[in-house]
């Protein structure tokens, strides 16, 4: 039997993009959903709640939509919609993600045929204005494969659960572990992740299962995180809270259950700081540098490939680097793998593709 799935959206203005991601959600051929859309008291309320009732006037009862009274934030949000939801699994999109085509089919048919899941990640890309033309698609893995409980999991999907869009959880685990300890790091899904994957499976799913718009950022609204993070951009600063918040929850996850994830996720993330560099690269270069330094003495100096990426940006440019990471990566199929991280059990039993493109308006 197929699972029932919520389809999680924390609405922060960007009305505008609404209907493109409910319509690519509504498309879907799967039997059982629901929309869940939880309105953080953002200066676009009127217009979002004004999208909602036009779906409703059309005939669309399968959302349900709620409205905070007071700013949670993102991490507070997102947990409130696993408190609204009332399906077996919630898959969470940001407000201006889009679904690909047969995306919750296959995401049904894989937790049908495997129960056992807690937690999925996915491929995922990234579209600036067109959502045909994806400038880049995440492949973690070559195949779709099912991980086993533990840490060893657990510090593997900890830094490929950092994007939303199409992120998988069990929701009974989920709100039987809800804490607001780690509001304000925007990483909720991180803690969510490594506290179900200790004790449940995890599952990599290879089809691009959605699709993510590459825009300015609304973070820095609610009171845990205001003074840290700036609506509308990502400063240098921002960047190294966040960095601080995701190291913050796995020395939370060794004191709390007796592990050894903090000195791995540490080296995991070292060894992929490319992403972490590369939206800076462009600002001046003492800018750059002081930036370097400030990530290097949290623990990334004792990682070469840190230095290494620091110093091609530097020297090569963004440009030229981003052009020699997405030969690379359409080259080897799925993101390079480094360092000691697990690789799961290949799944046998393959899953139709889908088109991996979005059906919604703006095409």
């Amino acid at each position: 039997m197929l699972p029932k799935l919520s389809i999680c959206i924390p609405a922060y203005n960007r009305a505008k993009y609404l209907p493109a991601l409910l319509d690519s959600v509504l498309t879907q051929n799967y039997p059982s959903i629901e929309i869940v859309i939880s309105e953080d008291n953002s200066p676009e309320r009127r217009q979002i709640a004004e999208v909602v009732e036009g779906y409703r006037h059309r005939g669309v009862d399968c959302i349900r939509y709620s409205e905070n009274e007071k700013t949670l934030g993102f991490d507070g949000n997102l947990r409130m919609l696993f408190t609204r939801a009332t399906g077996d699994y919630c898959v969470m999109m940001g407000n201006d993600d889009l679904l690909c085509p047969g995306a919750l089919s296959t995401i049904g048919a894989l937790l049908a045929a495997h129960p056992e899941v807690a937690v999925a990640i996915r491929s995922y890309g990234w579209f600036h204005d067109n959502p045909a033309d994806m400038e880049q698609v995440v492949r973690y893995f070559p195949v779709t494969s099912i991980f086993d409980p533990g840490e060893d999991t657990a510090v593997t999907f900890f830094r490929r659960v950092g994007a939303l869009a199409g992120l998988v959880f069990r929701r009974e685990d989920a709100v039987a572990v809800a804490s607001d300890r780690f509001d304000g790091t925007l990483f909720y899904q991180v803690y969510l992740a490594a506290e179900l994957l200790l004790r449940g499976h995890g599952l990599y799913i290879a089809e691009t299962i959605a699709v993510c718009y590459e825009g300015k950022p609304d973070f820095g609204q609610s009171s845990v995180e205001q003074g840290v993070f700036q609506p509308g951009i990502y400063t240098s600063d921002a960047r190294i809270a966040m960095i601080r918040g995701m190291l913050d929850i796995a020395t939370y996850m060794d004191k709390t259950h007796h592990c050894c994830m903090h000195k791995r996720v540490l080296k995991d993330l070292g060894n992929y700081s490319y992403c972490f560099l590369v939206f800076q690269a462009t600002s001046r270069f003492a800018d750059f540098w002081r930036y370097y330094r400030i990530l290097g003495k949290i623990g990334f100096n004792r990682n070469p490939l840190f230095h290494l990426y620091f110093w091609s940006l530097a020297l090569l440019g963004k440009g030229r680097c981003e052009s020699a990471i997405k030969f690379l990566r359409s080259t080897l199929k799925a993101t390079p793998r480094l360092g000691n991280i697990a690789s799961g059990r290949y799944l046998e039993k393959a899953i139709a593709p889908s088109s991996g493109r979005p059906r919604n308006g703006r095409d």
